[in-house]
Protein backbone atom coordinates (compact mmCIF):
# COMPACT_ATOMS: atom_id res chain seq x y z
CA UNK A 1 0.00 0.00 0.00
CA UNK A 2 1.54 3.45 -1.03
CA UNK A 3 2.26 5.96 1.01
CA UNK A 4 -0.38 8.18 -0.47
CA UNK A 5 -3.49 5.21 -0.14
CA UNK A 6 -2.72 5.18 3.22
CA UNK A 7 -3.24 8.30 4.15
CA UNK A 8 -6.83 8.48 1.62
CA UNK A 9 -7.58 5.68 4.21
CA UNK A 10 -6.28 7.40 7.20
CA UNK A 11 -8.32 10.58 6.41
CA UNK A 12 -11.28 8.77 4.68
CA UNK A 13 -11.44 7.05 8.38
CA UNK A 14 -10.62 10.31 10.38
CA UNK A 15 -13.80 11.60 8.54
CA UNK A 16 -15.86 8.57 9.01
CA UNK A 17 -15.57 8.77 12.92
CA UNK A 18 -15.66 12.10 13.26
CA UNK A 19 -19.47 11.82 11.17
CA UNK A 20 -20.82 9.27 13.17
CA UNK A 21 -18.93 10.87 16.57
CA UNK A 22 -20.73 14.12 15.35
CA UNK A 23 -23.86 12.48 14.36
CA UNK A 24 -24.42 10.97 17.89
CA UNK A 25 -23.11 14.88 19.20
CA UNK A 26 -25.65 16.44 17.58
CA UNK A 27 -28.54 14.11 18.61
CA UNK A 28 -27.50 14.72 22.12
CA UNK A 29 -27.34 18.42 21.56
CA UNK A 30 -31.06 17.93 20.07
CA UNK A 31 -32.00 15.39 22.96
CA UNK A 32 -30.77 17.48 25.27
CA UNK A 33 -32.48 20.98 24.17
CA UNK A 34 -36.23 18.67 23.77
CA UNK A 35 -35.62 17.58 27.24
CA UNK A 36 -34.39 20.72 28.36
CA UNK A 37 -37.49 22.66 26.99
CA UNK A 38 -40.06 20.14 28.05
CA UNK A 39 -38.33 20.61 31.69
CA UNK A 40 -37.30 24.55 32.03
CA UNK A 41 -39.83 25.95 29.72
CA UNK A 42 -42.85 24.89 29.99
CA UNK A 43 -45.40 26.70 32.39
CA UNK A 44 -44.57 25.80 36.05
CA UNK A 45 -48.17 24.09 36.54
CA UNK A 46 -47.52 22.17 33.16
CA UNK A 47 -45.82 18.88 33.02
CA UNK A 48 -44.54 16.58 30.56
CA UNK A 49 -43.70 12.60 31.14
CA UNK A 50 -43.14 10.71 28.53
CA UNK A 51 -41.29 6.95 28.13
CA UNK A 52 -38.97 7.35 26.20
CA UNK A 53 -37.67 10.61 23.59
CA UNK A 54 -35.98 9.24 20.18
CA UNK A 55 -34.34 11.86 17.83
CA UNK A 56 -32.65 11.47 14.41
CA UNK A 57 -30.71 14.29 12.86
CA UNK A 58 -30.22 12.02 9.64
CA UNK A 59 -34.25 12.01 9.36
CA UNK A 60 -34.98 15.02 11.17
CA UNK A 61 -37.39 13.18 13.07
CA UNK A 62 -38.34 13.43 16.85
CA UNK A 63 -40.65 11.05 18.67
CA UNK A 64 -42.02 11.20 22.29
CA UNK A 65 -43.61 7.90 23.36
CA UNK A 66 -46.48 7.59 25.93
CA UNK A 67 -46.51 11.19 26.93
CA UNK A 68 -48.40 12.52 29.56
CA UNK A 69 -49.33 16.12 29.85
CA UNK A 70 -50.89 17.56 32.93
CA UNK A 71 -51.81 21.15 33.46
CA UNK A 72 -52.88 21.55 37.12
CA UNK A 73 -53.74 25.28 36.58
CA UNK A 74 -53.20 28.23 38.59
CA UNK A 75 -56.16 28.39 40.45
CA UNK A 76 -56.61 24.90 41.68
CA UNK A 77 -54.45 22.24 42.27
CA UNK A 78 -56.58 19.77 41.08
CA UNK A 79 -55.57 18.64 37.15
CA UNK A 80 -56.96 21.00 34.75
CA UNK A 81 -56.05 19.15 31.54
CA UNK A 82 -54.91 15.62 31.16
CA UNK A 83 -53.47 13.99 27.65
CA UNK A 84 -52.24 11.04 26.70
CA UNK A 85 -51.08 9.88 23.42
CA UNK A 86 -49.36 6.42 22.23
CA UNK A 87 -46.41 9.07 20.34
CA UNK A 88 -46.12 12.19 19.02
CA UNK A 89 -44.21 12.04 16.19
CA UNK A 90 -42.02 14.89 14.55
CA UNK A 91 -40.88 14.64 10.65
CA UNK A 92 -38.73 16.50 8.60
CA UNK A 93 -37.41 18.89 11.60
CA UNK A 94 -35.56 21.69 10.33
CA UNK A 95 -31.94 20.81 12.69
CA UNK A 96 -30.04 23.83 11.63
CA UNK A 97 -32.39 26.60 11.20
CA UNK A 98 -33.13 25.71 14.87
CA UNK A 99 -29.86 24.99 15.89
CA UNK A 100 -28.74 28.72 14.02
CA UNK A 101 -31.78 30.73 14.25
CA UNK A 102 -33.90 29.27 17.05
CA UNK A 103 -36.76 28.87 14.69
CA UNK A 104 -39.14 25.68 14.39
CA UNK A 105 -39.61 24.10 10.89
CA UNK A 106 -41.44 20.96 10.63
CA UNK A 107 -42.60 19.20 7.65
CA UNK A 108 -45.23 16.91 9.33
CA UNK A 109 -46.72 16.95 12.99
CA UNK A 110 -48.69 13.46 14.17
CA UNK A 111 -50.39 13.34 17.34
CA UNK A 112 -51.49 9.30 17.70
CA UNK A 113 -54.52 8.24 19.90
CA UNK A 114 -54.52 11.01 22.09
CA UNK A 115 -56.84 11.03 25.37
CA UNK A 116 -57.78 14.37 26.59
CA UNK A 117 -59.32 15.39 29.75
CA UNK A 118 -60.49 18.84 30.35
CA UNK A 119 -61.79 20.15 33.38
CA UNK A 120 -64.01 23.32 32.69
CA UNK A 121 -63.28 25.92 35.46
CA UNK A 122 -65.67 29.02 35.02
CA UNK A 123 -63.92 30.57 37.69
CA UNK A 124 -60.46 31.14 35.22
CA UNK A 125 -60.59 34.08 33.18
CA UNK A 126 -60.52 33.44 29.27
CA UNK A 127 -57.82 36.20 29.43
CA UNK A 128 -55.48 34.11 31.66
CA UNK A 129 -55.32 31.09 28.98
CA UNK A 130 -54.26 34.33 26.40
CA UNK A 131 -51.89 35.49 28.25
CA UNK A 132 -49.74 32.45 29.17
CA UNK A 133 -49.33 32.13 25.74
CA UNK A 134 -47.90 35.10 25.07
CA UNK A 135 -44.95 34.61 27.74
CA UNK A 136 -44.24 31.53 27.03
CA UNK A 137 -43.68 31.13 23.27
CA UNK A 138 -39.91 31.58 22.46
CA UNK A 139 -39.50 30.47 18.73
CA UNK A 140 -41.08 31.05 15.48
CA UNK A 141 -42.91 27.29 14.53
CA UNK A 142 -44.11 26.78 10.96
CA UNK A 143 -45.36 23.31 10.33
CA UNK A 144 -46.54 22.06 7.05
CA UNK A 145 -48.78 19.37 7.99
CA UNK A 146 -50.22 19.13 11.58
CA UNK A 147 -52.43 15.32 12.46
CA UNK A 148 -54.37 13.99 14.79
CA UNK A 149 -55.47 10.44 14.79
CA UNK A 150 -57.80 8.67 16.79
CA UNK A 151 -58.26 11.22 18.95
CA UNK A 152 -60.83 11.17 22.21
CA UNK A 153 -61.93 14.18 24.03
CA UNK A 154 -63.39 14.40 27.38
CA UNK A 155 -64.94 18.01 29.09
CA UNK A 156 -66.01 18.01 32.44
CA UNK A 157 -67.27 20.08 35.00
CA UNK A 158 -64.49 21.36 37.48
CA UNK A 159 -67.05 21.36 40.17
CA UNK A 160 -69.36 18.60 39.78
CA UNK A 161 -67.45 16.07 37.17
CA UNK A 162 -70.29 15.61 35.07
CA UNK A 163 -69.77 15.42 30.99
CA UNK A 164 -70.00 18.21 29.60
CA UNK A 165 -68.48 17.55 25.95
CA UNK A 166 -67.01 14.38 24.22
CA UNK A 167 -66.38 12.89 20.63
CA UNK A 168 -64.68 9.36 19.83
CA UNK A 169 -62.56 9.14 16.66
CA UNK A 170 -61.61 12.38 15.71
CA UNK A 171 -59.04 13.11 13.40
CA UNK A 172 -57.85 16.20 11.84
CA UNK A 173 -55.60 17.80 9.20
CA UNK A 174 -54.28 21.34 9.04
CA UNK A 175 -52.20 22.65 6.65
CA UNK A 176 -49.64 25.56 6.49
CA UNK A 177 -49.51 26.07 10.16
CA UNK A 178 -47.75 29.77 11.28
CA UNK A 179 -47.23 30.73 15.21
CA UNK A 180 -45.06 33.39 16.12
CA UNK A 181 -44.90 36.56 18.51
CA UNK A 182 -47.26 38.38 16.51
CA UNK A 183 -50.21 35.53 15.86
CA UNK A 184 -50.52 34.27 19.61
CA UNK A 185 -51.40 37.90 20.91
CA UNK A 186 -54.57 37.64 18.44
CA UNK A 187 -58.42 35.86 19.05
CA UNK A 188 -56.78 33.40 16.64
CA UNK A 189 -53.67 32.25 17.52
CA UNK A 190 -51.98 30.97 14.13
CA UNK A 191 -52.56 30.97 10.95
CA UNK A 192 -52.79 28.17 8.80
CA UNK A 193 -54.18 27.55 4.95
CA UNK A 194 -56.66 24.42 4.90
CA UNK A 195 -57.63 21.64 7.19
CA UNK A 196 -60.29 18.76 7.24
CA UNK A 197 -62.04 17.17 10.40
CA UNK A 198 -64.31 14.03 10.90
CA UNK A 199 -65.65 12.80 13.87
CA UNK A 200 -67.20 9.60 15.12
CA UNK A 201 -69.78 10.69 17.89
CA UNK A 202 -70.23 14.03 19.21
CA UNK A 203 -71.95 14.79 22.80
CA UNK A 204 -72.76 18.35 24.26
CA UNK A 205 -74.42 19.20 27.04
CA UNK A 206 -76.35 21.87 26.36
CA UNK A 207 -77.37 23.26 29.92
CA UNK A 208 -78.95 21.87 32.75
CA UNK A 209 -81.95 20.06 30.35
CA UNK A 210 -81.11 20.00 27.01
CA UNK A 211 -78.44 17.65 25.23
CA UNK A 212 -76.71 17.81 21.87
CA UNK A 213 -75.70 14.22 19.76
CA UNK A 214 -74.33 14.17 16.35
CA UNK A 215 -73.40 10.43 14.69
CA UNK A 216 -70.95 11.76 12.82
CA UNK A 217 -69.35 14.92 11.27
CA UNK A 218 -67.04 15.59 7.93
CA UNK A 219 -65.93 19.13 8.03
CA UNK A 220 -63.67 20.67 5.35
CA UNK A 221 -63.02 24.34 4.00
CA UNK A 222 -65.66 23.29 1.01
CA UNK A 223 -68.52 21.92 3.09
CA UNK A 224 -69.79 21.10 6.49
CA UNK A 225 -71.84 17.46 7.09
CA UNK A 226 -73.25 16.71 10.27
CA UNK A 227 -75.32 13.33 10.35
CA UNK A 228 -77.73 12.30 12.45
CA UNK A 229 -78.25 14.99 14.93
CA UNK A 230 -80.53 14.85 17.98
CA UNK A 231 -81.69 17.61 20.35
CA UNK A 232 -83.50 16.48 23.13
CA UNK A 233 -84.34 17.21 26.30
CA UNK A 234 -82.73 14.95 28.72
CA UNK A 235 -85.96 14.29 30.94
CA UNK A 236 -89.64 12.37 30.29
CA UNK A 237 -91.73 14.94 29.62
CA UNK A 238 -93.59 14.16 33.11
CA UNK A 239 -89.81 14.18 35.02
CA UNK A 240 -88.90 17.52 33.49
CA UNK A 241 -92.69 19.27 34.02
CA UNK A 242 -91.41 17.93 37.95
CA UNK A 243 -88.53 20.02 37.75
CA UNK A 244 -89.25 23.11 36.17
CA UNK A 245 -90.88 26.12 38.11
CA UNK A 246 -91.67 28.37 35.46
CA UNK A 247 -93.07 27.12 32.03
CA UNK A 248 -90.48 25.54 29.40
CA UNK A 249 -90.45 23.46 26.32
CA UNK A 250 -89.55 19.91 25.59
CA UNK A 251 -88.03 19.02 23.24
CA UNK A 252 -87.11 16.11 20.89
CA UNK A 253 -85.63 17.07 17.36
CA UNK A 254 -83.64 14.93 14.64
CA UNK A 255 -81.41 16.00 11.56
CA UNK A 256 -80.93 13.53 8.77
CA UNK A 257 -78.45 15.26 7.95
CA UNK A 258 -77.07 19.08 8.31
CA UNK A 259 -74.73 21.24 5.77
CA UNK A 260 -72.95 24.25 5.78
CA UNK A 261 -71.48 25.23 2.32
CA UNK A 262 -68.38 27.23 1.56
CA UNK A 263 -68.31 28.08 5.60
CA UNK A 264 -66.13 30.99 6.98
CA UNK A 265 -64.98 31.72 9.88
CA UNK A 266 -62.32 33.74 12.34
CA UNK A 267 -62.24 37.54 13.43
CA UNK A 268 -62.99 40.27 11.73
CA UNK A 269 -59.90 43.06 12.18
CA UNK A 270 -59.08 40.67 15.19
CA UNK A 271 -62.08 42.19 16.99
CA UNK A 272 -65.46 40.69 16.44
CA UNK A 273 -66.16 36.82 15.32
CA UNK A 274 -67.81 36.22 12.16
CA UNK A 275 -69.95 33.40 10.13
CA UNK A 276 -70.74 33.19 7.27
CA UNK A 277 -71.94 30.40 4.45
CA UNK A 278 -74.05 30.94 1.35
CA UNK A 279 -75.99 27.70 1.81
CA UNK A 280 -77.49 25.67 4.73
CA UNK A 281 -79.21 22.76 4.12
CA UNK A 282 -80.88 20.75 6.54
CA UNK A 283 -82.40 17.39 5.81
CA UNK A 284 -85.51 15.76 7.22
CA UNK A 285 -85.91 17.45 10.59
CA UNK A 286 -88.16 16.35 12.81
CA UNK A 287 -89.08 18.32 15.71
CA UNK A 288 -91.50 17.84 18.61
CA UNK A 289 -92.29 20.24 20.82
CA UNK A 290 -94.25 19.83 24.02
CA UNK A 291 -95.54 22.80 26.25
CA UNK A 292 -97.29 22.27 29.95
CA UNK A 293 -99.11 25.68 29.91
CA UNK A 294 -100.49 24.33 33.46
CA UNK A 295 -97.26 25.19 35.07
CA UNK A 296 -96.14 28.83 35.87
CA UNK A 297 -95.95 31.40 32.34
CA UNK A 298 -92.41 32.74 31.79
CA UNK A 299 -93.02 36.61 31.87
CA UNK A 300 -89.84 37.56 30.71
CA UNK A 301 -89.49 40.06 27.66
CA UNK A 302 -89.71 37.51 24.24
CA UNK A 303 -87.96 39.84 21.87
CA UNK A 304 -89.13 39.01 17.53
CA UNK A 305 -86.91 36.91 15.50
CA UNK A 306 -85.63 40.49 13.37
CA UNK A 307 -84.76 42.42 17.10
CA UNK A 308 -82.79 38.73 18.14
CA UNK A 309 -80.90 38.59 15.07
CA UNK A 310 -79.89 42.27 15.63
CA UNK A 311 -78.38 41.93 18.72
CA UNK A 312 -76.40 38.76 18.40
CA UNK A 313 -72.99 39.56 19.35
CA UNK A 314 -71.26 38.24 17.07
CA UNK A 315 -71.43 38.63 12.86
CA UNK A 316 -73.67 36.34 11.22
CA UNK A 317 -74.60 36.02 7.55
CA UNK A 318 -76.55 32.65 6.35
CA UNK A 319 -77.81 33.41 2.66
CA UNK A 320 -79.64 30.55 2.20
CA UNK A 321 -81.08 28.35 4.90
CA UNK A 322 -83.11 25.59 3.08
CA UNK A 323 -85.30 23.08 5.01
CA UNK A 324 -86.31 19.23 2.87
CA UNK A 325 -89.32 17.62 3.91
CA UNK A 326 -89.69 18.92 7.54
CA UNK A 327 -91.96 17.79 10.84
CA UNK A 328 -93.09 19.83 13.25
CA UNK A 329 -95.77 19.02 15.71
CA UNK A 330 -96.52 20.98 18.52
CA UNK A 331 -98.34 19.58 21.34
CA UNK A 332 -99.80 21.88 24.74
CA UNK A 333 -101.23 21.14 27.99
CA UNK A 334 -104.00 23.02 29.14
CA UNK A 335 -106.21 21.26 31.02
CA UNK A 336 -104.95 19.14 33.53
CA UNK A 337 -107.91 16.07 33.23
CA UNK A 338 -107.10 15.94 29.39
CA UNK A 339 -104.27 15.49 27.16
CA UNK A 340 -102.49 18.07 25.21
CA UNK A 341 -103.96 19.79 21.94
CA UNK A 342 -101.74 19.02 19.03
CA UNK A 343 -100.25 20.73 15.82
CA UNK A 344 -98.74 19.32 13.18
CA UNK A 345 -96.57 20.16 9.85
CA UNK A 346 -95.52 17.74 7.69
CA UNK A 347 -93.96 17.61 3.91
CA UNK A 348 -92.80 20.66 4.77
CA UNK A 349 -89.84 22.47 2.45
CA UNK A 350 -88.89 26.08 3.52
CA UNK A 351 -86.66 28.99 1.75
CA UNK A 352 -85.17 30.84 3.60
CA UNK A 353 -83.08 34.05 2.74
CA UNK A 354 -80.61 36.21 4.71
CA UNK A 355 -80.80 35.32 8.09
CA UNK A 356 -78.21 37.90 9.14
CA UNK A 357 -77.10 40.85 11.00
CA UNK A 358 -74.70 42.14 8.52
CA UNK A 359 -76.78 42.94 5.21
CA UNK A 360 -78.08 46.32 4.75
CA UNK A 361 -81.02 48.30 5.02
CA UNK A 362 -82.45 47.36 1.52
CA UNK A 363 -81.97 43.81 2.59
CA UNK A 364 -84.79 41.70 4.04
CA UNK A 365 -85.11 38.19 5.80
CA UNK A 366 -87.65 36.20 4.05
CA UNK A 367 -89.40 32.76 4.44
CA UNK A 368 -91.22 30.89 1.51
CA UNK A 369 -92.85 27.63 3.42
CA UNK A 370 -94.79 25.18 1.86
CA UNK A 371 -96.27 22.37 4.00
CA UNK A 372 -99.37 20.19 4.64
CA UNK A 373 -101.33 21.14 7.95
CA UNK A 374 -103.23 18.71 9.90
CA UNK A 375 -102.28 15.26 8.21
CA UNK A 376 -104.38 17.00 4.41
CA UNK A 377 -104.31 20.74 4.14
CA UNK A 378 -101.94 22.48 2.32
CA UNK A 379 -100.25 25.70 3.64
CA UNK A 380 -98.45 28.74 2.06
CA UNK A 381 -96.65 31.14 4.09
CA UNK A 382 -94.83 34.34 2.77
CA UNK A 383 -92.82 35.82 5.85
CA UNK A 384 -91.01 39.02 5.73
CA UNK A 385 -89.25 41.05 8.52
CA UNK A 386 -85.81 43.92 8.23
CA UNK A 387 -83.73 43.28 10.66
CA UNK A 388 -81.98 46.43 10.74
CA UNK A 389 -85.79 47.71 11.45
CA UNK A 390 -85.30 49.22 15.18
CA UNK A 391 -89.40 48.98 15.14
CA UNK A 392 -89.43 45.10 14.07
CA UNK A 393 -92.32 45.62 11.13
CA UNK A 394 -93.29 42.80 9.58
CA UNK A 395 -95.67 41.44 7.29
CA UNK A 396 -96.92 37.21 7.43
CA UNK A 397 -99.09 35.93 4.94
CA UNK A 398 -101.09 32.54 4.70
CA UNK A 399 -102.08 30.70 2.25
CA UNK A 400 -104.67 27.50 3.54
CA UNK A 401 -106.47 25.85 1.36
CA UNK A 402 -109.09 23.19 2.05
CA UNK A 403 -109.67 22.15 5.49
CA UNK A 404 -111.93 20.13 7.30
CA UNK A 405 -112.39 22.12 10.70
CA UNK A 406 -113.07 18.39 12.91
CA UNK A 407 -109.01 18.13 11.67
CA UNK A 408 -108.71 21.15 14.62
CA UNK A 409 -110.27 19.30 16.73
CA UNK A 410 -107.31 17.59 18.25
CA UNK A 411 -105.99 20.72 19.73
CA UNK A 412 -109.48 22.81 20.21
CA UNK A 413 -111.19 19.60 22.21
CA UNK A 414 -108.56 19.58 25.09
CA UNK A 415 -107.21 23.15 25.47
CA UNK A 416 -110.52 25.52 24.49
CA UNK A 417 -112.89 22.41 25.26
CA UNK A 418 -114.63 22.90 21.72
CA UNK A 419 -115.55 20.78 19.14
CA UNK A 420 -115.67 22.47 15.17
CA UNK A 421 -117.66 21.42 12.32
CA UNK A 422 -118.15 21.78 9.08
CA UNK A 423 -115.52 23.12 6.07
CA UNK A 424 -113.04 25.25 5.67
CA UNK A 425 -112.37 25.55 1.81
CA UNK A 426 -109.67 28.60 1.31
CA UNK A 427 -108.38 30.78 3.61
CA UNK A 428 -105.84 34.04 2.85
CA UNK A 429 -104.51 36.06 5.50
CA UNK A 430 -102.10 39.20 5.97
CA UNK A 431 -100.77 39.94 9.23
CA UNK A 432 -98.60 43.07 8.98
CA UNK A 433 -97.47 44.44 12.51
CA UNK A 434 -94.01 45.73 14.81
CA UNK A 435 -93.07 44.98 17.73
CA UNK A 436 -96.01 46.12 19.97
CA UNK A 437 -99.43 45.83 17.48
CA UNK A 438 -100.34 44.33 14.31
CA UNK A 439 -103.37 44.66 11.80
CA UNK A 440 -104.98 41.23 10.34
CA UNK A 441 -106.61 41.36 6.63
CA UNK A 442 -108.41 37.69 6.34
CA UNK A 443 -111.19 36.30 4.16
CA UNK A 444 -112.34 32.53 4.12
CA UNK A 445 -114.88 30.65 2.02
CA UNK A 446 -116.54 27.85 4.08
CA UNK A 447 -119.85 26.17 4.87
CA UNK A 448 -121.51 24.38 7.64
CA UNK A 449 -119.29 25.82 9.94
CA UNK A 450 -120.39 25.06 13.74
CA UNK A 451 -118.84 25.51 17.01
CA UNK A 452 -119.88 22.33 19.78
CA UNK A 453 -119.21 23.50 23.35
CA UNK A 454 -118.41 20.77 25.34
CA UNK A 455 -118.33 20.64 29.08
CA UNK A 456 -115.81 20.74 31.86
CA UNK A 457 -114.73 16.77 30.56
CA UNK A 458 -114.71 17.47 27.08
CA UNK A 459 -117.28 14.93 26.72
CA UNK A 460 -120.91 15.82 26.20
CA UNK A 461 -121.97 19.11 24.61
CA UNK A 462 -123.02 22.30 25.85
CA UNK A 463 -126.52 22.87 23.95
CA UNK A 464 -127.86 25.70 25.59
CA UNK A 465 -123.88 27.37 25.05
CA UNK A 466 -123.27 26.14 21.98
CA UNK A 467 -126.96 27.11 20.19
CA UNK A 468 -126.34 30.91 21.75
CA UNK A 469 -122.29 30.49 20.25
CA UNK A 470 -123.92 29.35 16.67
CA UNK A 471 -126.53 32.24 17.01
CA UNK A 472 -123.32 34.59 15.86
CA UNK A 473 -121.69 32.76 13.77
CA UNK A 474 -122.56 33.14 9.91
CA UNK A 475 -122.99 29.04 9.15
CA UNK A 476 -121.56 29.47 5.19
CA UNK A 477 -119.56 32.60 3.57
CA UNK A 478 -121.84 31.66 0.00
CA UNK A 479 -124.07 34.52 0.40
CA UNK A 480 -120.95 36.96 -0.59
CA UNK A 481 -120.43 37.54 -3.81
CA UNK A 482 -117.61 35.84 -4.05
CA UNK A 483 -118.56 33.05 -1.83
CA UNK A 484 -115.61 34.74 0.57
CA UNK A 485 -116.30 36.40 3.51
CA UNK A 486 -114.03 38.96 4.94
CA UNK A 487 -112.94 40.71 7.68
CA UNK A 488 -109.90 42.66 9.50
CA UNK A 489 -108.83 44.10 12.75
CA UNK A 490 -105.92 46.58 14.17
CA UNK A 491 -104.75 47.35 16.93
CA UNK A 492 -103.77 43.82 17.76
CA UNK A 493 -102.07 44.15 21.03
CA UNK A 494 -98.98 41.99 21.87
CA UNK A 495 -98.04 40.67 24.84
CA UNK A 496 -94.44 40.90 25.38
CA UNK A 497 -94.14 37.86 27.21
CA UNK A 498 -95.20 35.72 24.69
CA UNK A 499 -93.50 34.45 21.54
CA UNK A 500 -93.84 35.67 18.23
CA UNK A 501 -96.04 32.53 17.16
CA UNK A 502 -98.31 33.59 20.42
CA UNK A 503 -98.77 37.24 18.68
CA UNK A 504 -99.23 35.71 14.88
CA UNK A 505 -101.92 33.23 16.69
CA UNK A 506 -104.24 36.41 18.17
CA UNK A 507 -103.98 37.98 15.01
CA UNK A 508 -105.29 35.36 12.80
CA UNK A 509 -108.02 34.35 15.82
CA UNK A 510 -109.15 38.20 15.74
CA UNK A 511 -109.12 37.89 11.64
CA UNK A 512 -111.50 34.56 11.74
CA UNK A 513 -113.96 36.12 14.42
CA UNK A 514 -114.10 39.16 12.32
CA UNK A 515 -115.35 36.92 9.20
CA UNK A 516 -117.52 34.67 11.29
CA UNK A 517 -118.89 37.40 13.25
CA UNK A 518 -119.20 40.17 11.18
CA UNK A 519 -120.93 41.57 8.15
CA UNK A 520 -118.53 39.32 5.26
CA UNK A 521 -117.13 42.83 3.97
CA UNK A 522 -113.75 44.36 4.79
CA UNK A 523 -113.40 47.25 7.23
CA UNK A 524 -110.84 49.57 6.17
Amino acid sequence: MTKTVRIILITLSTLLVLAIVGYFVANTIISSKVENFLKTELPENLSVDYKSLIVSIWQGSIVLVEPKIVNKGSHSSKTIIEVELDTVMVDGFGIWNYLVNDKINVQDVKLRRPKLLYNHNKAIPKSEYKQSSQKQLQQDVTIERFNIQNAEISVKDFETDSLMFQTENLTANVRAIEIDSATVKKRMPFKYEGYNISIDSLFYAMGEYENLKIATVNITQNEANFMDLKLYTKYSKEEFDRMISIERDHFDVSIAKLTLQDQEFGYDKDSIFYFKSPKTIFETPEMYIYRNKLIADDLTRKNLYSKMLREIKFDLTLSEVALNNATIVYSEKVNADMGAGQLSFSSMSADIKNISNTYGESEKTTLDIDAVFMAQTPLKVNWEFDVNDVNDTFIFKVDLGKLPAADLNTFSKPNLKVNLEGELLQTYATVSGDANTSRVDMKVNYEDFKVEVLDGEAKKKKTVLSAIANLFIAKSSDKASDGFREGNKEGIERNYTKSIFNFLWISIKSGLTSVLTGDGKSKD
